[in-house]
């Protein structure tokens, strides 16, 4: 099966590493017609750059705070003033935190639902308006294993995971009707700098790892570009009648 998205016009925010990135190069190599890019950093990441070098015009960098509705905002007019449409929103972008619900602070939760779930909310209410109009279009949005169970440590980011969860199905039928397929990815544990960066705030992080993988009975993480084909599949034509699925890519681990 050949996994084309030729014509398409994406945006995925959370681009600069990790699956966003591996995401942002496998919509390109699968030729897409153009990726907007959005990221927090300013300049954008070394490897974006890279990208846009190879890329030239069909990527597009937009820095903002996706938990921010002007972030939205923005990447919603550039998509629409540079290419008069958005075919595919893959909100990727997130944090996450280790520890329990009552070692957060009210700010450390805040930061978690704003950049893990009212940017979705920022997100729909732009783009949405668009897809309706243009007559359809694909909404993919990053969940977690951690909002489909409970796991020690997440008390923060599992219940926004959860959250992100039930948005997909709620936007999955409110928009079957105008041709917007809405689905999530349920992410196992996948390397990445965010995944690093959770490590280093616990005592031993090597000893972190090594039980995350050992969680997972196909016995190891996933990669950024497993997730990344993934993605790609499900953004793609090939996957057209699969809309309101939470889609599980996490190496057997709620299947225990």
């Amino acid at each position: 099966m050949n996994i084309t998205l030729q014509g398409k016009v994406a945006v995925i925010t959370g681009a600069a590493s990790g699956v966003g990135l591996a995401t942002t190069r496998e919509f390109l190599s699968s030729d897409a017609r153009a990726v907007i890019a959005v990221d927090v950093k300013d300049p954008p990441s070394e490897d974006l750059q890279r990208l846009s070098t190879q890329y030239g015009d069909r990527l597009v960098y937009v820095c903002g705070d996706v938990g921010l509705e002007s972030t939205a905002q923005s990447f919603t007019r550039v998509a629409g003033e540079r290419f008069g449409r958005i075919d595919i929103l893959f909100n990727n972008a997130g944090v996450g935190l280790v520890g329990p619900i009552h070692e957060h602070t009210s700010e450390q939760w805040d930061r978690v639902m704003n950049t893990n779930v009212k940017s979705i909310f920022w997100a729909a209410k732009s783009v949405i308006p668009m897809m309706i109009q243009q007559g359809g279009g694909v909404i993919l949005n990053t969940g977690s294993i951690s909002g489909h169970v409970g796991i020690a440590g997440q008390g923060v980011y599992g219940p926004s995971k959860g959250a992100v969860h039930q948005m997909t199905k709620q936007m999955a039928i409110e928009y079957a009707d105008r041709g917007i397929r809405v689905n999530a990815i349920a992410l196992g544990t996948v390397d990445t700098p965010m995944l690093q960066q959770a490590a280093e705030t616990t005592d031993d992080p090597a000893r972190f790892l090594e039980g995350l993988k050992s969680m997972h009975p196909i016995g190891r993480i996933a990669t950024a570009e497993e997730a990344a084909k993934f993605v790609t599949f499900l953004a793609s034509d090939a996957a057209s009648f699969c809309t309101g699925a939470i889609l599980s890519l996490d190496g057997g681990f709620i299947a225990r």
